[in-house]
């Protein structure tokens, strides 16, 4: 399986046929149902993008990316994503393979990862799909227990260690169980074999070719475009939410982008230039567990098919950003937000069905 990068995908990818959508007529949808969402859940502000085979039709932003300073939220107002930049860790497992530096069903310990007897069959695909059977630190209430120590106060070293020490939660590919471990691995693994910095590496084989400038990092780095933090809904009053990655986590939450370089992402996707077919099945492909159940994820990807039989991917991040595609009709929609745990989780659904609805969207 292998995966090309054209250089100037992206200059082919975002131009600008426009033919089958209206911009005014996706706009009062969304502008609809964003101001439903963002009035019931107290969201401060809001970006919207809308890609279609490859084009972006529609971006637009929504209330205050700063509520303090009153400045409008755009189209190129930059947000945290958390979980969603898991999407990306997905990629950049793609892109190492296609280097030939992972094999994504070898075991974890290929990549100088000690492992007990009992966990000698997690291979980095497990990883990726969160069906590895770890306890995760993240978690467990037993680590500050039998450890003594916060995770904050842990080495990454400490807190693998110690979810390499527990006894399985399940066999790996048995069952499916979100978490933050495999991903701090998986960033371990990343290292090792790119012999870069995570970032560096994302930067290097994802970011760059797409023309993104996403920058990784919480509160205490500066990013441009970004606020430094979020809001929340307490006690019936906004307040001020401090956005809390380090470095280690990054592989799992960290990565801060905008609506409009986000659907970048999503125009690539849209050809085989960036990502070939193949690739792409295998980053969407839900593993079947044990008890014969889907998993409803993939390579960093959720993926599952709706009450309309629409195949869907993408990822939901903090309760605050969402991103969902919709491979077969080629339709992605981005809605990222400055309200932690906002949940408007049917939001960018709810954007779709009405274009779809509309007839703005070929089925």
């Amino acid at each position: 399986m292998k995966t090309r990068i054209a250089p100037l995908i992206l200059l082919i990818a975002m131009s600008a046929s426009l033919a089958s959508v209206s911009p005014r007529s996706l706009e009062l949808i969304s502008d609809e149902i964003v101001a439903k969402h963002m009035a019931e859940k107290h969201i401060p502000g809001m970006s919207v993008a809308i890609v279609q085979n490859g084009d972006l039709v529609f971006s637009k932003g929504y209330g205050k990316s700063s509520v303090e300073f009153n400045i409008a939220a755009t189209a190129d107002t930059v947000y945290p994503i958390s979980s969603v930049s898991r999407t990306f860790a997905g990629l950049l497992a793609l892109r190492l393979e296609d280097q030939g530096l992972l094999d994504l069903d070898a075991p974890i310990s290929a990549y100088g990862i000690d492992l007990p007897a009992d966990k000698q069959s997690i291979s980095v695909r497990h990883l990726l799909q969160h069906t590895h059977g770890l306890e995760d630190f993240y978690h467990s209430d037993d680590y500050v227990v039998d450890t003594g120590k916060s995770m904050d106060d842990s080495t990454t070293e400490e807190l693998i260690s110690w979810s390499l020490s527990q006894p399985l939660q399940s066999q790996p590919g048995d069952a499916w169980a979100y978490g933050l471990a495999g991903y701090v691995i998986l960033a371990q693994i990343f290292e090792r074999v790119g012999e870069r910095p995570f970032t560096e590496l994302v930067d290097q084989y994802v970011l760059q070719p797409l023309d993104i400038t996403a920058t990784y990092g919480g509160s205490d780095v500066l990013v441009d475009g970004r606020n430094p933090v979020l809001y929340e809904w307490l006690d019936d009053d906004l307040i001020g939410h401090v956005i809390g990655f380090s470095p280690r986590v990054y592989a799992a939450g960290g990565l801060n982008i905008s609506v409009t370089e986000m659907a970048r992402v999503f125009a690539a996707l849209s050809g085989d230039s960036f990502i070939d077919s193949d690739a792409k099945k295998n980053l969407w492909r839900n593993v079947d567990l044990a008890n014969g159940k889907a998993s409803y994820y993939g390579l960093g990807w959720s993926s599952y098919t709706t009450s309309k039989d629409r195949w869907v991917v993408g990822h939901e991040g903090g309760g605050a950003s969402w991103v969902i595609y919709y491979p077969d009709q080629d339709l992605a929609v981005i809605a990222l937000s400055n309200m932690s745990g906002a949940r408007a989780d049917v939001l960018p659904y709810e954007i779709a069905r009405a274009a779809f609805a509309a007839g703005l969207v070929s089925e």
